[in-house]
């Protein structure tokens, strides 16, 4: 498609869009061998998770491998505990082959680089094409998500890793040192803040890669029934290969169109790519930003606070989870990949559309698109990417939180939890 027939797309439905703008299949990259460790072989005390805790039960669980959340136990509206993330009881597999990302930082540069190659400073830079002739969250190992972080910091609420990325690794110029601090507050939020600097100019665009389901990981539910909000008004359309078009497409009247809370399942199959998958894999421009994006943003983030960027509920569980960042870009992904050859912990299959990733990011392929935000950290510089979590729930038998909304204050208000809907306090074994 190019990029010069914007205005007649932007006129048509969804359901008349050419296959190139709904396109958003995920094929997993196929396994590379892995990586030793980011600073060093692993050991046995590296692979075990560091746990946080809050005292209404709230707990995480992060893995020195990849900076990964392996489990993350949120009380539902009936105080019972549950696990409502994707991934493995062995942490070896975050190391070894962890294909769908299933909850780790992944980097350098998150999402997708068309034709595995950029330019920078008049320099040409070949990347690892794992993904269709493209660069996937930063191409072959040794990758972020598949190292071994050193553990910095840590207590019983807080956890401070860090990772660096060596001059050439993957392909990139320069050297990158990473922190990422995961810290949960009384209020029952899990912020995560993610910090690189460099020593020469690069491309950085981190992305935390968590898989969740807020009716419980193994609940044998998939996560259609989500009521799903989303503060952005635009989607960057994609060709087959899921490379940005360079354009921008409004999501009023169209199957994107989640500035009403609405399930994730009600219009999904409007969302079609070749057989089999159907399915969102698409990034948003949040917070009601456009074509005036890139003037806005400075090492990608719009700002040093953060805004809300998505509310999440689960009727079943009654849970509810908000989602905060100061980043222009989400990439929402329901799960079409998944098919039940993923075996997770506890040894259950996880089905199609079993869990949703929700990754702030820059836009994809910012690369090759100089009017998308851009994000190229220099000497000097820190690259700062704030996701925040936020999780309460609604009482078993209480009405729906939920009121239409077109703005994210609107919703934020209609939803936000009074004292009779705060997390119940359980006991997590």
């Amino acid at each position: 498609m190019k990029k010069g027939c914007l205005c007649a797309i932007m006129a048509l439905a969804v359901l008349t869009m050419p296959a190139a703008i709904v396109q958003g299949a995920r094929s997993e990259p196929a396994p590379a061998p892995a990586p030793s460790g980011g600073n060093g072989a692993s050991s046995a005390a590296q692979v075990t998770p560091i746990i946080l805790t809050t005292s209404s039960g709230l707990q995480a669980h992060i893995l020195p491998i990849g900076a990964t959340i392996q489990r993350l136990i949120v009380p539902n509206q009936d105080g019972i505990a549950e696990d409502v993330v994707l991934g493995y009881d062995d942490p070896k597999i975050y190391q070894d082959n962890n294909s769908p990302y299933f909850g780790g930082i992944v980097g350098r540069v998150a999402n997708r680089i068309a034709n595995a190659t950029f330019t920078l400073d008049g320099k040409i830079y070949n990347l690892g094409a794992n993904d269709r002739g493209n660069t996937l969250h930063g191409g072959f190992n040794p990758l972020f998500e598949n190292s071994t972080w050193d553990v910095l910091e840590s207590s019983t609420n807080h956890v401070k890793l860090h990772f660096t990325s060596p001059e050439g690794a993957q392909g990139f110029p320069g050297s990158v040192s990473v922190n990422a601090t995961y810290t949960l507050t009384k209020d029952d939020q899990l912020q995560l803040v993610m910090e690189a600097t460099a020593d020469k100019a690069t491309p950085i665009n981190l992305a935390q890669h968590s898989y969740f389901n807020l009716n419980g990981e193994a609940s044998g539910l998939d996560v259609l029934n989500h009521d799903l909000y989303i503060n952005g008004d635009y989607i960057t359309p994609v060709n087959f290969d899921q490379i940005p078009t360079g354009g921008l497409i409004p999501v009023n009247n169209t199957p994107f169109d989640f500035t009403t809370p609405r399930p994730i399942g009600s219009r999904i199959k409007q969302v079609t790519f070749p057989p089999p998958y159907v399915g969102y894999d698409h990034n948003w421009a949040l917070f009601g930003l456009g074509w005036d994006a890139a003037s806005k943003a400075h090492l990608g983030a719009i700002s040093n606070d953060v805004k809300l960027a998505v509310t999440l509920y689960s009727p079943v569980s009654g849970r509810y989870m908000d989602l905060s960042t100061n980043m222009p870009g989400l990439q929402f992904y329901s799960g079409n990949n998944l098919n039940g050859s993923v075996v997770g912990k506890g040894a259950y299959a996880y089905p199609v559309y079993g869990g949703m990733a929700l990754e702030t990011q820059v836009w994809p392929d910012a690369e090759h698109e100089p009017k998308f935000p851009q994000s190229i950290l220099q000497p000097g510089q820190t690259y700062v990417h704030k996701w925040f979590l936020r999780f309460y729930t609604k009482p078993a038998g209480a009405a729906s939180a939920h009121a239409p909304a077109s703005s994210g204050a609107a919703v934020r208000s209609a939803m936000a939890p009074g004292p009779a809907n705060q997390v119940h306090t359980a006991s997590i074994p």
